[in-house]
C-alpha cells in the first residue's frame, strides 16, 4: 500500500493539553539599528557551506502542504523540542505526541499559506531579530485547538543573560540538528502562521448578550425534591384478564400488525422453548449448614402450599427472593436450553405444562418452578400476536398507572398540612402505617421523594435514561415552594416536584469584575473554536486541492511495534 495518505483532521490530544500554558501570542520588535548588526553576526558566526550541517538536503520528503515539504529532519525537530524529557516510546504514544506534531507542522503549514495568501510577509532578518530580542522558539502543537507556543531556550543567552550567537548556533545544529537556514525557513512559517492566528483570534469578540446569558447560567441555581414514577413498577404488578387484552388488540390492531411485522423472526425456527415460573429462596454455597436447611424448609412448605393448590403467582409475589421476577408473579418468560443455571436448567425443560417441580438446588439456594408454555419451531402468527399484545396493553396500562398515580400524588401533597415528607411515607405505606415493629423493604422501582443537588439552567437534576430540559425549564420558571400544575413526562416515566430554593440572576449582582472575568473566559472559548473552524475549513480545502499528503510511517514510535507492545530487543 502507499504510504502517502491524504491527511485529515486528528482529535485533539491529551499531549496537546501540555502546551496550553505555553503562551500563544507575540510581538514583533523591529529594533533597525539592531537588525543590521545582528544579521552581520549571523553571516560572519553561521554564514558559507560549513554552517548548513548534515542534514540539509539530505532527506527524503514526509510531508507536503502546498508548496512546503517537510523532510524528516524537519519533524525530529520539532519532536524533539516538544518531548525535551525525552520521554519513552509508550508514554509518548499514550499522549499522541507525534500525532500532536506532525499536526502542529500541518496547521502552521495551513496557516502561514494562507497568510502568504493575504499578503503577509516574513523576512529572514525578522526572524533573528524575534530570536534575538525573545529568546525563544516558536512551535505549534496540534490538533486544530492547540494554540501556537513561544518556548523560552535558555541556550540562546550567556551566562551575563545576553544573548550568544554561538551557543544559539550550538543549539540550532548540535540538539536541533538543523541547518542555520532550516532552522530560519522553519521560524518564518510558524510567525507567518502566528500572524494569521491572531489576525483570525482579533476578529473576534463577545457581546454584552452573550456575557450576561452566560451570568444567568452560573448565577441562577435551584434544588427540588421530586418523585418519579416508573411504568416498569406498575407493569410488573398487571394480572390484565383475557377480556382487557381482547378488547385492547381490538383497539389497537395497527400497532400489534406493525410490531409482529418488525419481529416476525423472533417467532419462526425457534429451538426448544419453556416459560416458567419460580420461587427462590436464597442460600448461597457459602452459607451455613443451618442457613441452608432452614431455607430448605421454607421452599418445602411453600412447595406443599402450591401443590395444595394456593395461586403459584402470589406465593412467588409474597416469599420469592428473586426480587426481578417476584413482581412479576415469577415469571422468567421463554428460555431456550442452556440459558439458566444446569440443574435449573434440566428440571425446568423435563416438567410437563402446568407441572410443579420438586424443590431444585442451585448455587443461588432453592427453587420451585412451574413450567406454563413449552414453544418450538414456527408459533402459529395468532399466537404471536397475542403475546405481543398482552406485552403492548402492559407498557401501555403501566403508563396510565404511572401518570394517575404521579397525579394523585400531586393532588395529596397539595392539601393542606402535607409535607413531602409525608408524601414519602403515604407512597411508602398507602394503606397507612405499619404495625409496630413491622417492616417492609422498598421496591427499588417504587416511587420515593428524592433530593436533587443544587442545578444551573444548563444542568441535569436527575439522572436517567431521558432528556430533562422540560424539567429545568418548569423549574426555573417558578418561584422557592411552587409544584406544578401537573406531572411532567420524562421519558417514560413522570414525576412531580416542589421547588426547595431558586436563586435569580441580577444586574446588580454582575460586577465590573465578574463582567471581566466572564467576558475573557468567552472571549478564549470562542477564539478557540474560531481557530478549530477555521483550520478545518484549510484542512478540507488543501484536501479537495490534493495539497496535503503526510506520509503516516512517521507517526510510529521507535521502539515500539504498530501493535502498541515494545519490539524485542536484538
Amino acid at each position: 500500500m502507499d504510504r502517502w495518505l491524504i491527511y485529515g483532521s486528528r482529535p485533539f490530544s491529551g499531549a496537546q493539553r501540555m502546551f496550553e500554558k505555553i503562551a500563544n501570542k507575540f510581538q514583533t520588535f523591529v529594533l533597525i539599528g539592531l537588525v543590521t548588526l545582528l544579521c552581520a553576526v549571523f553571516i560572519l558566526q553561521f554564514g558559507g557551506p560549513q554552517a548548513q550541517g548534515c542534514t540539509e538536503g539530505g532527506s527524503s520528503y514526509i510531508a507536503q502542504i502546498y508548496d512546503r515539504t517537510v523532510n524528516h529532519g524537519d519533524f525530529e525537530a520539532a519532536y524533539t523540542l516538544a518531548n525535551p524529557g525525552r520521554l519513552p516510546a509508550e508514554r509518548a504514544r499514550a499522549l499522541h505526541l507525534r500525532e500532536s506534531v506532525m499536526d502542529g507542522i500541518v496547521d502552521a503549514a495551513l496557516l502561514a499559506h494562507e497568510a502568504e495568501r493575504l499578503g503577509f510577509h516574513v523576512s529572514e532578518d525578522d526572524v533573528w531579530t524575534r530570536v534575538r530580542d525573545e529568546g525563544t522558539v516558536l512551535l505549534t502543537m496540534g490538533g486544530e485547538q492547540a494554540p501556537g507556543g513561544a518556548i523560552p531556550v535558555s541556550y540562546f543567552q550567556n551566562d551575563a543573560g545576553r544573548f550568544d550567537a554561538d551557543r544559539a548556533k550550538e543549539f540550532i545544529q548540535n540538539y536541533l540538528r538543523r541547518s542555520i537556514r532550516e532552522f530560519a525557513d522553519w521560524q518564518s512559517t510558524e510567525m507567518l502562521a502566528n500572524r494569521m492566528r491572531q489576525t483570525l483570534l482579533a476578529s473576534v469578540s463577545v457581546s454584552p448578550r452573550e456575557v450576561w446569558n452566560a451570568y444567568v447560567r452560573e448565577a441562577e441555581k435551584a434544588q427540588i425534591h421530586y418523585v418519579r414514577f416508573a411504568p416498569s413498577f406498575y407493569a410488573d404488578g398487571l394480572r390484565p384478564t383475557d377480556a382487557e387484552i381482547t378488547t385492547w388488540m381490538a383497539a389497537n390492531t395497527q400497532a400489534v400488525d406493525q410490531e409482529y411485522t418488525a419481529n416476525r423472526h423472533r417467532y419462526t425456527g425457534l429451538e426448544p422453548q419453556v416459560r416458567a415460573e419460580h420461587i427462590l429462596i436464597k442460600a448461597n454455597d457459602d452459607a451455613s449448614d443451618d442457613v441452608k436447611a432452614a431455607a430448605r424448609a421454607g421452599a418445602v412448605a411453600l412447595l406443599a402450599r402450591a401443590r395444595a393448590g394456593e395461586n403459584f403467582e402470589d406465593l412467588a409475589r409474597q416469599f420469592s427472593e428473586d426480587t426481578g421476577s417476584a413482581r412479576r408473579g415469577g415469571d422468567l418468560g421463554y428460555n431456550p436450553r442452556g440459558r439458566m443455571v444446569g440443574p435449573f436448567d434440566e428440571a425446568q425443560f423435563g416438567l410437563e405444562l402446568n407441572q410443579i417441580s420438586d424443590i431444585v438446588e442451585t448455587r443461588f439456594g432453592y427453587h420451585i418452578i412451574k413450567v406454563v408454555g413449552k414453544r418450538e419451531g414456527d408459533v402459529p402468527e395468532a399466537e404471536a400476536k397475542r403475546e405481543i399484545g398482552e406485552r403492548l396493553y402492559r407498557q401501555a396500562r403501566a403508563s396510565e398507572l404511572a401518570q394517575q398515580a404521579a397525579t394523585a400524588a400531586l393532588a395529596w401533597v397539595k392539601e393542606d398540612g402535607h409535607t413531602w415528607d409525608d408524601l414519602d411515607e403515604h407512597l411508602a405505606h398507602p394503606d397507612g402505617p405499619p404495625a409496630d415493629g413491622e417492616t417492609t423493604e422498598r421496591d427499588p422501582l417504587a416511587p420515593h421523594v428524592e433530593e436533587s443537588r443544587e442545578f444551573g439552567p444548563t444542568d441535569t437534576p436527575i439522572s436517567g435514561p431521558f432528556e430533562t430540559g422540560d424539567l429545568v425549564r418548569a423549574v426555573f420558571e417558578m418561584n422557592a415552594g411552587a409544584t406544578p400544575e401537573a406531572p411532567l413526562a420524562l421519558g417514560q416515566e413522570f414525576a412531580i416536584f416542589v421547588v426547595d430554593s431558586r436563586q435569580t440572576a441580577t444586574q446588580e449582582g454582575l460586577t465590573a469584575d465578574r463582567r471581566q472575568q466572564i467576558m475573557n473566559g468567552l472571549l478564549v472559548a470562542k477564539q478557540r473554536e474560531a481557530l478549530k473552524v477555521h483550520l478545518r475549513e484549510l484542512r478540507d480545502q488543501a484536501q479537495r486541492d490534493g495539497k496535503l499528503r503526510v506520509d503516516e510511517a512517521i507517526l510510529r514510535y521507535p521502539g515500539a511495534d504498530d501493535a502498541g507492545t515494545e519490539e524485542p530487543a536484538s
